[in-house]
């Protein structure tokens, strides 16, 4: 899991989202994640993405701030 409090995210009202499927059995965890793979569609996941550097973090940041970045942002430590 994530070694930390989520109270920050939900003051600034920011969703985590995921699957935690440790805990269900084995056949239930595949079974997710067929249907997640049959049924997602990943060619739209792609448009979502941004990749970013260390150096455009200052300015991504504020930009993010602003609500002006959707999706998810990818930071590439050895850009």
């Amino acid at each position: 899991g994530l070694p930390a409090t989520v109270i920050p995210f939900l003051l600034r009202g920011i969703n985590l989202l995921g699957i935690d499927s440790v805990l269900r059995p084995y056949d239930n965890r595949v079974e997710a994640w067929s249907r997640i793979e049959s049924e997602l569609p990943f060619d739209k996941l792609e448009s979502m993405i941004v990749n970013a550097k260390l150096e455009d973090l200052p300015k991504l940041g504020k930009e993010i701030l602003k609500g002006q970045v959707q999706g998810r942002v990818v930071v590439d430590v050895n850009a």
